[in-house]
């Protein structure tokens, strides 16, 4: 725990407000990544012939900007020294973007599509999840459902003060009892230096996720590399 901890941090750290950034995209989140693609099912041979060919095979770049990550999931009980197509219970494609978006692609056994589900940054649930069986939706989920200030929005906010939270920062979203309202919480690193020249000045907003109205901000002073 301590080193995802420590990576975190880090990843605050580089988030500066002097640095320069690519300008924030504007694409509809709820469609993701993958709108031009659609993957019914997984192509078994050729995922086998990769892992052949290099036993420490983990996926491709499709191109400069999107990495696709493939593995599998093998049946619980069960040990794998090597491959075995028997033993597997999923297999697995995750498209994972430049922009800290992520589609993850979920495949049974023969290879047929079983759920798509979409991500921002650190795991935050985004967009519709579709679950399907035998090629049918069969339900979704509207992991965007009470969030009227979307997450373009909330980029669009980082991206007015200067901050690329496609690059950079944390951002997540819940239920608040404290506000009696959906919202999400934003935080990143403002690139200030405190006197001790090893401390930066990170900054903290909630917002109504209906509004969009700030319901707090904060900021404190942080050591990245204290442990």
């Amino acid at each position: 725990m301590k080193i995802i901890f420590i990576w975190l941090l880090l990843s605050f750290f580089s988030c500066s407000n002097g640095s320069k950034e690519k300008p924030v995209s504007n694409q509809n989140i709820t469609q993701s990544v993958n709108t031009n693609v659609q993957m019914t099912k997984f192509d078994i041979a050729k995922y086998e012939a990769k892992i052949k060919a290099d036993p420490s095979y983990e996926g491709y770049a499709k191109d400069n900007n999107v990495y696709v990550k493939q593995y599998h999931v093998i049946k619980d009980g069960y040990v794998e020294e090597t491959y075995n197509r028997d033993i597997v219970q999923n297999y697995v494609e995750e498209v994972i973007t430049d922009n800290r978006f992520r589609d993850i692609y979920t495949f049974d056994h023969t290879g047929t599509l079983q759920s798509v589900k979409h991500y921002f940054g650190n795991n935050l649930e985004i967009g519709k999840w579709t679950y399907y069986q035998n090629g049918t939706v069969v339900n979704t989920e509207d992991k965007d459902k009470n969030y009227a200030f979307d997450l373009n929005k909330v980029l669009q906010y980082g991206k007015d003060r200067k901050v690329d939270f496609t690059k950079n920062g944390e951002i997540s979203r819940s239920e608040s009892k404290q506000y009696n309202a959906h919202i999400w919480e934003i935080t990143w690193n403002t690139g200030k230096i405190a006197a001790d020249g090893e401390s930066y000045l990170f900054k903290k907003v909630i917002l109504n996720g209906n509004t969009g109205a700030e319901l707090s901000s904060k900021e404190y002073y942080l050591n990245p590399l204290a442990r």
